[in-house]
């Protein structure tokens, strides 16, 4: 049986060890993979329950920082070899020190991201980390994506390129009879539960937030409980809880760690935590009104999204104070419980696992043929209609131009697609002056790629640079050929140069100056034969696009 491993994220909490669990349980449960779990993690607690392999090194705390990192690289190194992986599955962001490991080279590799804020993706876009992936899984909708406030480029490499899905959240869902169970454990007389979480209780940055949290919230319950409320609070602090002794009390139970979390958020009425990924999903699939008390988290954004949540889901943020805290905590216990509530992900885990069975199988690689765009031009004395009909078989799949289009730029459509008559526009024609309207609004028409005969000329440069828009245009640089009778070879050799300088690469042919249609279908039969004998495929503006926006991928 073929193994994957799953190298997770250590230091940063413990929601993404959470995710790779879930993850490589549905693996292990289809049987067809072994998956394998590879961390660093300084408690073991998610990992005693579950039946997957788990690999733990060991934190190496009397050597310095420089040579625990080497010496935990190198028997990673090895490890990896023993293991033969079919598949590396990372998570949450791109781990550089991976990129240098000589037994990861050329395998199959499996990028399950997290949300990041807007300028952490951008960053590390520009940096090229995402580009090693064969596939990047997206664990958040689309629409949760295009509220982060990424970048126009960023949002074109995600949308027009192939390296990234949307699955949405991955977080464990809790059936009835789990969520009745934590109910009756914590709350065994109905009790209103108010449950507070700080994820794994470490602190990003050394601001004691854990204890900030904690010390607020039992001011908090020592005033709910002298007030005469039944309200029970129960603090899950995480394994990395480093603040002041917290000591139980009538109305407070302790819990370092919590193995059924996810049924507990859901049995409370009120849900005081960090707003990290994924206690945030497990506690919005349940009723409890949320508190969100955000704090430095690394690439998330806590406090924008914070608010975003509180907003489309209902609730507050809040700081540590206990004053405040004890208002909002009130005000939901006197409430109903919240009605707009997340619905679990089966599917989005199922397309998760599909991609890594389908990566497991994936067939040996095959060097791909050179990409050319051919748009041809028939020039204004010309019938679209005609040109179509002298098109060759090896040209089929060329582009034409539409110089007579009713506004803007001359559009470019597929030249064997028409539909009912009409050009579907793929793509527009940049020459040395902007369009008279603005980039949005041709991205809004559906339009993603603008061709620039030869380069893009510093006016549209600054059309584009003073209002850009979102996702991003990619920009196709074209080399203009005109055609003359009797001289093909003229056309084949810019075809040559073109291909060997640039991937992909496009010509526009402009067959305005041959005299009629026999001379226009004698023309093209030479270059048609020429390419048919050629490494060479021709592509549409889609495919175009798709290579662009792969190539914002790379360190730039």
């Amino acid at each position: 049986m073929k193994t994957v491993v799953l190298l997770v994220k250590n230091g940063i909490g413990f929601g993404h060890l959470r995710r790779a669990v879930l993850i490589a349980e549905a693996i292990r449960n289809e049987g067809r993979l072994r998956p394998v779990i590879i961390s660093q993690a300084s408690s073991l607690s998610l990992f005693r329950d579950t039946p997957v392999e788990v690999i733990n090194f060991p934190l190496l705390h009397r050597v310095s920082s420089a040579v625990a990192e080497d010496s935990y690289t190198a028997i990673l190194d090895r490890l990896l070899e023993r293991l033969d992986p079919a598949v590396v599955i990372e998570d949450t962001y791109p781990d550089p020190r991976y990129l240098s490991l000589k037994s990861l080279a050329q395998r199959p590799r499996l990028l399950v991201m997290r949300r990041l804020d807007g300028t952490s993706f951008d960053q590390l876009r520009m940096q090229g980390r995402f580009a090693a992936y064969d596939e990047i899984l997206i664990a958040q909708s689309r629409e949760d994506f295009l509220r982060e406030g990424h970048s126009g480029d960023s949002m074109a490499a995600v949308q027009f390129g192939t390296s990234f899905s949307f699955i949405g959240n991955l977080s464990y869902s809790p059936s009835p009879a789990e969520i009745a169970q934590m109910r009756a454990a914590y709350a065994p007389n109905d009790e209103p539960l108010v449950v507070v979480n700080g994820g794994a209780g470490g602190d990003q940055m050394p601001d004691g937030y854990g204890d900030r949290l904690f010390g607020a919230c039992a001011q908090v319950a020592a005033r709910i409980h002298a007030d005469g409320h039944r309200a029970r609070f129960v603090f899950v602090t995480g394994p990395y809880y480093a603040g002041k002794p917290l000591h139980e009390t009538g109305n407070v139970t302790v819990r370092r760690y919590e193995p059924r979390l996810a049924g507990l958020l859901s049995a409370a009425h009120v849900a005081i935590i960090k707003p990290g990924n994924n206690a945030l999903s497990e506690a919005l699939l349940g009723q409890a009104h949320l508190v969100l008390v955000p704090d430095v988290s690394f690439m998330e954004g806590l406090d924008e999204h914070a608010a975003r949540i509180a907003e489309q889901y209902g609730g507050a943020t809040a700081t540590t104070d206990p004053e405040a805290l004890e208002k909002l905590v009130c005000e939901a216990l006197a409430r109903p419980l919240r009605e707009v509530r997340l619905e679990p992900n089966h599917k989005g885990l199922a397309e998760a696992v599909d991609v890594i069975h389908q990566l497991a199988q994936r067939p040996l690689p095959h060097v791909p043929r050179r990409r050319l765009m051919l748009v041809l031009n028939p020039g204004s004395g010309q019938q679209a209609d005609a040109l179509r009909r002298a098109v060759p078989e090896p040209l089929k799949s060329a582009l034409i131009l539409n110089e007579t289009a009713p506004e803007g730029p001359p559009s470019i459509a597929e030249l064997d697609a028409p539909r009912a008559g009409v050009e579907e526009v793929q793509a527009l024609l940049v020459s040395s002056e902007p369009p008279s309207t603005t980039p949005q609004a041709i991205a809004d028409r559906g339009i993603r790629l603008l061709i620039a005969p030869n380069a893009v000329s510093p006016a549209v440069e600054r059309w584009m640079r003073l209002a850009p828009p979102l996702p991003a245009l990619a920009v196709l640089h074209g080399s203009t050929v005109t055609a003359a009778a009797g001289r093909a070879e003229f056309c084949l050799r810019r075809l040559a140069q073109a291909l060997a300088a640039e991937e992909p690469s496009c010509v526009i042919l402009d067959l305005s100056r041959l005299s009629d249609g026999r001379a226009i279908e004698q023309y093209l039969a030479k270059i048609g034969d020429w390419l048919r004998l050629q490494p060479v495929e021709l592509i549409g503006p889609e495919a175009a696009t798709a290579l662009l926006a792969r190539r914002l991928l790379e360190s730039s």
